[in-house]
């Protein structure tokens, strides 16, 4: 979902839980939370391209019953997602054995592995026979949490289903020089 938009919607007295409801299970929208001021609601949206967004907002937010109106702000400058270096030096600090051995494995490989393949060698390197699919599933998600939560950034590992895991290609040699700071 590349696009984003923030939707002020002014409700319909008595409206407004049942709008939140309604607005909150729609997959497009990230989060809709009442709020004080000159509006009642404001929801976040987010769509694949500018067309999209638009035309889900036209079309399905303001068929919502209890919407009286809305008033649309499409985010033109997202935040930035990216890792600076100090950013990733910091981030990596963090990490426990588990996931510092996650990026050294993938480091190594340079390439995409599969999921039994990448906990043999996380496995292997840590030296815990017993780490297993439970393990690399608390591992990688702690790592994107903080990643998302605490940092606002991409994650570092991504997934594809034919090429596995792997790490995103630009952030290689800035985990290079993380790791070797610690």
């Amino acid at each position: 979902m590349k696009k984003k938009a923030y939707v002020f919607i002014k409700v319909s007295a008595g409206k407004l839980d049942q709008v939140m409801r309604t607005m909150s299970s729609m997959p497009q929208v990230v989060s809709a939370e009442g709020v004080s001021g000159h509006c009642d609601v404001i929801a976040i949206m987010r769509g694949p391209d500018l067309e999209t967004l638009q035309d889900t907002i036209l079309s399905t937010v303001r068929g919502v019953d209890g919407i009286e109106s809305t008033e649309t702000w499409i985010v033109m400058v997202p935040q930035p997602d990216t890792w600076t270096q100090e950013e990733l030096n910091n981030y990596v600090a963090e990490l426990n054995e588990n996931e510092l051995t996650a990026i050294k494995v993938l480091l190594e490989k340079r390439r995409g592995m599969m999921i039994q393949e990448l906990i043999d060698g996380i496995s292997e390197k840590v030296g815990d026979d017993k780490y297993d699919i439970h393990g690399l599933t608390v591992t990688l998600t702690n790592m994107t949490r903080r990643a998302e939560d605490q940092y606002r950034r991409e994650n570092v590992i991504e997934f594809d289903e034919d090429m596995g895991y792997f790490l995103n290609e630009r952030y290689l040699d800035m985990l290079q020089e993380s790791l070797s700071k610690l």
